[in-house]
């Protein structure tokens, strides 16, 4: 049997510190707040594998109001719906009862998010005056999975300064009551600025706003610049700090076409390029333009050009001996 080390520290302003270490890794929950209306909570945990969570939920409902913390993305899947969280993200999210949940977690990553799950029913309270959920409100009263805003909020230092405030609060009794329950007021606040700012930036600027628009540009810039590697757009999200989902569709709207398509014609560019003025052998130019194989680099190639990569040099050899035939009988 596994050995198993727990152990509680219990502080003197109604909030518990719980600390686990197990083979599997180190786990830490600070319990800041409980009530019949929400909890919050304060989790920091570390995985020695990497391991798949799977679990089923139980039949309380509650929407989340979650802050990654971390430095790397959190993947899960819940009902079969795949699901990314940036780090330094906010998402509102709500899981339905009994549904089936899987999380993804790496090993030795230091995960870290502040939660506050909020009853339903309390929720629709709180935003009962904003449209801008309607839409959401209506998919949790259907009791299905739903985000609402699938990009995520990034944090600021406003909201990161009031969870510091949340978790180092001293208050006690009723006192403490009203502070929880103001700053999570404050929270949605922000965040709730934040998407309307965003959708007047949309409005006037297309679908997404002017600090998207911007990513996606320096991420085409990039991949232009860097054809000696594929890059997918897992590494490009966290490169740029971009939602996937966001970037994937995003990238698409504005260029006209996918992200790897977009990759894939600017790396077979940069091979005729070197096809045509260099005597660097198929294989070594295939490495060059970041393909694993000088066959997975000759199916792309044929793919886009509709010919073969040694055509294309033949046709180049043609070209300049034609060119050093006719100067010679112009002599």
């Amino acid at each position: 049997m596994d050995e198993v080390l727990c152990f509680y520290d219990q502080d003197e302003d109604d909030q518990t510190v719980k600390h686990l270490e197990t083979p599997l890794g180190n786990f830490t929950t600070t319990y800041i707040y409980d009530s019949p209306e929400f909890i919050i909570r304060d989790y920091a945990y570390t995985y020695t594998r990497d391991i798949t969570l799977t679990y089923r939920t139980s039949t309380k409902n509650y929407i989340q109001i979650a802050f990654f913390l971390n430095q790397h993305v959190l993947k899960d899947s819940i009902n079969n719906k795949q699901n990314s969280y940036l780090p330094q993200h906010n998402y509102i999210y709500f899981t339905p009862s009994e549904a089936d949940v899987e999380i993804f977690f790496r090993k030795d990553i230091a995960y870290r998010n502040f939660d506050i799950y909020v009853e339903s029913d309390y929720f629709h309270q709180f935003v009962a005056e904003m449209q801008l959920v309607d839409s959401f409100i209506a998919q949790v009263d259907k009791n299905n999975f739903v985000r609402l805003v699938e990009e995520g909020v990034p944090l600021s230092p406003q909201m990161l300064h009031i969870l510091q405030e949340m978790k180092s609060c001293r208050k006690t009794g009723i006192q403490r009551q009203y502070f929880m329950k103001g700053r999570t007021m404050i929270l949605l606040q922000l965040l709730f600025e934040w998407i309307d700012q965003e959708k007047k930036q949309s409005n006037m600027n297309g679908t997404y706003g002017v600090t998207d628009a911007n990513i996606f540009y320096t991420i085409q810039n990039f991949i232009v610049k860097n054809t000696g590697e594929f890059y997918t757009i897992e590494q490009l999200a966290i490169k740029f700090g971009v939602n996937e989902y966001k970037l994937k569709k995003g990238f698409k709207e504005i260029f006209g076409m996918g992200l790897f398509q977009f990759a894939t014609k600017v790396h077979i560019q940069e091979a005729i390029s070197l096809l045509k003025t260099t005597d660097l052998s198929i294989k070594e130019i295939a490495f060059r333009t970041g393909y694993s194989s000088p066959s997975s680099f000759s199916v792309a190639f044929k793919k886009q050009c509709g010919i073969a990569p040694n055509q294309i040099r033949k046709k180049s050899d043609t070209v300049h001996e034609e060119k050093a035939s006719f100067k010679r009988s112009d002599n």
